[in-house]
């Protein structure tokens, strides 16, 4: 597919729908050349923007079409797995949102299709594209703070100053919670695991106390959680989450005070905030020999990440680069330590091995 136009076909045209289509606004070598949902009103919108492509409720009729060359799934994530075996099967590549499925029953049956159909399966991460993510990444890479040691991160999940979340993406949620898939550890803890495997690779084994707020009848909110993990390389990454919901913090996104430091012989890394900016100051802080370096202009933009990392599928599949962050078995990986932290948690925080 070197050089040549990759048409995409969007299957979800939900809340991540508004963020990504930036992405195919004004990507160069990219048409958008279909749509489905299944809800007719969000087509239309979608139809509009993109009036030259063919919508349809059907997937199966989506996947028919002989113009898809690689299949954008936007879907709620316990639908996952079945649309995007559909469209491998189909003959398509797929790019897949986070979290990539789950269980990983799931996740293998998307590798093993990957695998049989001879067509790539790329699970979306925006946080590894913001340019304070990447600049954390140069430091610990560069030496500049000496061997690494420690990962934290850190998620309050607050409540006042962001975005509304749709009713309609609450309905999907719900039943992930009901499930044991908490919204803050599993849903949005899988942009933490997935940085931490970008730095340090696979993790080995973990502890974690996941906890339960109430949030009105069944439902509970996954926090407070301490998360524990050690990577092969020797680093020990840890993942505090609060759930602070009257407390204000100003984002144009999803609420939350968010923070990734890696600590090293040396010295340390900071970035202050991903998804809202709160208390502003600097994105990223570089400290060694008792002096603190404070970088103000990187783009900490969540959005601009993710319209990055939408784009750069398209760009490896015309052969522009050959880094793809993160393949399928990558993504499998990833969710391997989500899930295994619910496991060490229902064992009273035993620590438990990852595979």
């Amino acid at each position: 597919m070197s050089g040549d136009a990759i048409n995409v076909a969007v299957v979800g045209l939900g809340e991540i729908w508004t963020v990504v289509q930036r992405a195919y606004v004004e990507c160069p070598g990219v048409t958008v050349s279909a749509l489905c949902d299944r809800d007719e009103g969000r087509l239309a919108a979608a139809s509009a923007l993109f009036p030259s492509a063919f919508a349809t409720t059907s997937l199966e009729e989506l996947l028919a079409r002989d113009d898809v060359d690689y299949v954008e799934v936007l879907v709620p994530s316990p639908a996952h797995c079945d649309v995007a075996c559909a469209a491998l099967e189909a003959g398509k590549h797929v790019q897949l949102q986070k979290p990539m499925a789950s269980t990983l029953a799931e996740a293998d049956r998307i590798v093993e299709a990957a695998r049989s159909a001879g067509r790539i399966c790329r699970v979306t991460e925006d946080y590894v594209f913001i340019d304070s993510i990447q600049a954390l990444r140069d430091v610990v890479t560069s030496g500049e703070i000496g061997d690494p040691l420690s990962l934290h991160t850190k998620l309050v999940g607050t409540g006042p100053g962001a975005w509304d979340v749709r009713s309609d993406s609450w309905r999907w949620l719900m039943p992930n919670v009901l499930s044991g898939l908490g919204l803050m550890s599993y849903d949005h803890g899988w942009h933490h695991f997935a940085v931490a495997y970008w730095l340090f690779g696979p993790a080995t084994r973990v502890s974690a106390w996941v906890g339960a707020t109430p949030l009105g009848g069944p439902y509970v909110m996954d926090a407070p959680t301490t998360i524990m993990w050690d990577h092969a390389n020797g680093v020990r990454g840890v993942f505090d989450i609060t759930y602070a919901p009257e407390m204000y913090w100003d984002s144009d996104y999803y609420g939350g005070d968010e923070r990734f430091e890696v600590t090293g012989t040396l010295g340390y890394a900071r970035v202050n905030w991903v998804t809202a900016r709160g208390i502003g100051g600097p994105v990223l802080e570089v400290y060694r020999d008792g002096a603190t370096r404070q970088y103000h202009s990187l783009d900490g933009d969540w959005a601009r990440g993710l319209v990055r990392s939408t784009r750069s599928f398209s760009e490896f599949l015309r052969g522009e680069h050959e880094e793809l962050m993160f393949t399928a078995e990558q993504g499998r990986e990833i969710l391997a330590l989500t899930l295994a932290s619910d496991e060490s948690s229902r064992l009273d925080g035993a620590a438990v091995s990852i595979s």
